[in-house]
């Protein structure tokens, strides 16, 4: 959206011209132009914060440009510190730099200023998780949650990535029957994503409620056939129920696809060992 100039400020009038040329140049793709038109706009009223926004929005979407990105977001926060949306832009730009540190304390401002913002909580909660801090990331998940139970980050996100973090934080931790509440209510909320339940299922894998997790693991393939770990945790349950024969057609399914060398070893055992009782169990049968 184009914005407009208001007012008699014949600085800020021009440079919102500019800006404007810059924005459309940039929906067009001319990335050098937007670039261009933008720091114009920048330097022609050095107290409009929206230039050096969309600024940084170029240089960290389309060029990737991280270092640029950020000093653009910082000159934007410094003509206007009060806007949330800047905060968490910058903090966006400091976990894609790994600096988590710095991100949290953006996401932290962001927040501050827009408390009911699920982006931000849940942002800030992965931040918190890759420092370690854990309790305070299961805080933000849940207040992101609170927010917006149906939270999409962008227009492909499927929706439930708060109720995933939360829940996998759990199951990582050993709190399944948490886990397994927090999938629960996930899937209540956003009933066609395939990871939440994926990882409902791993919770009820893990409370050894193994029919309940083999339907979840194929409530994740209907809504996503290619979802490689549900295929796996699939043939885990199917095992363990003694469904044998089911175990190996979707280990065999999961070998076809699987990248992941650590549980392709782990899926040719387990396959190796299933056909080799199928073997044994033919051969006694037969010698009766």
């Amino acid at each position: 959206m184009l914005a407009f100039a208001f007012g008699c400020n014949q600085n800020r009038a021009k440079a919102v011209t500019e800006m404007n040329k810059g924005i459309e140049a940039y929906q067009s793709g001319q990335n050098i132009t937007a670039v261009k038109y933008l720091k114009a706009a920048k330097s022609t009223d050095p107290t409009f914060a929206e230039p050096a926004l969309y600024l940084g929005q170029l240089y960290h979407r389309q060029l990737s440009e991280l270092d640029n990105a950020e000093q653009a977001y910082r000159e934007a926060l410094q003509r206007d510190p009060e806007n949330a949306e800047i905060h968490y832009k910058l903090g966006a730009v400091l976990s894609d730099k790994s600096n988590h540190e710095m991100a949290a304390q953006q996401y932290q401002q962001a927040v501050q200023k827009a408390p009911n913002d699920a982006k931000s909580w849940f942002r800030l909660g992965l931040s918190q998780k890759k420092l370690g801090e854990n309790a305070q990331a299961v805080e933000s998940f849940m207040k992101s949650i609170r927010a917006n139970a149906r939270m999409k980050m962008d227009e492909e996100d499927p929706g439930g990535a708060a109720y995933h973090a939360l829940g996998d934080l759990y199951t990582a931790y050993g709190f399944y029957d948490k886990a397994l509440q927090v999938y629960d209510n996930g899937v209540l909320n956003n009933g066609d994503v395939a990871r939440l339940y994926a990882g409902r299922g791993v919770a009820q894998l893990k409370l050894k409620r193994f029919q309940e997790a083999a339907n979840s693991f194929k409530k994740a393939l209907e809504l996503d056939p290619k979802h490689v770990s549900a295929t796996f945790n699939l043939a885990v349950a199917h095992n363990e129920l003694g469904e044998h024969d089911a175990a190996i057609g979707v280990l065999e399914t999961y070998l076809t696809r699987s990248e992941d060398q650590v549980r392709r070893s782990a899926a040719q055992g387990l396959l190796q060992t299933l056909k080799s009782e199928k073997e044994k169990a033919a051969t006694k049968q037969a010698g009766k």
